[in-house]
């Protein structure tokens, strides 16, 4: 599992998961995003690389309708968008590096389907990426099945800790601490 960086602002539901349907644009062309969308199957995030886009928005109300309508998983995308309060709104979860409020050109085909770097992480078509407001993760896609059973049975243990919490319980008492190493050790 790679871990993308330098992507802070999340729009719409809180999460994401799905296959990589990948793109890179030109600086402030978004040809690239409407192409990926286009050839999309649905449960794909469109993932890619703005092309250091930063003064204007590379997807907006339009293209996240039509996301939305064809069922697309999300979008993750190292530029910045735009219509933040529409994204929000229509709730196709997007990671993106911040917003501008112009309109990009659309001239430069760039690059579709193939693999592409995002926040220092190569990702090819088919990878599974999956995002919540800590972060966007990418798991190769031979490796998602066990990785998918690890999250879950990993989700089933909290979900048995927080019932314990919830009881009365100490986070200490259940995850079996051993305060007797020195600096570790509680002060009452």
């Amino acid at each position: 599992m790679r871990t993308i960086r330098g992507l802070n602002l999340f729009l719409g539901r809180p999460q994401l998961c799905g296959p990589a349907a990948t793109f890179a644009c030109s600086p402030n062309d978004n040809l690239a995003i409407h192409a990926a969308l286009y050839g999309a199957k649905p449960g794909s995030v469109l993932i890619g690389d703005g092309g250091g886009t930063s003064t204007c928005g590379l997807f907006g109300e339009l293209m996240a309708t039509d996301a939305v309508a064809r069922g697309l998983g999300g979008l993750v995308v190292a530029g910045t968008v735009r219509d933040l309060a529409d994204l929000d709104r229509l709730g196709l979860p997007i990671v993106c590096a911040g917003a501008a409020p112009g309109q990009c050109t659309k001239t430069s085909l760039v690059l579709v389907g193939e693999p592409v770097a995002v926040g220092g992480v190569l990702v090819p078509p088919g990878d599974q990426v999956i995002a919540d407001r800590d972060g966007v993760a990418v798991v190769p896609a031979g490796l998602w099945e066990e990785v998918r059973e690890e999250a879950l049975a990993l989700a089933e243990r909290e979900d048995g800790y927080l019932r314990r919490l919830k009881a009365g319980e100490h986070l200490a008492q259940i995850l079996a601490l051993d305060f007797s190493a020195g600096a570790g050790r509680p002060r009452r």
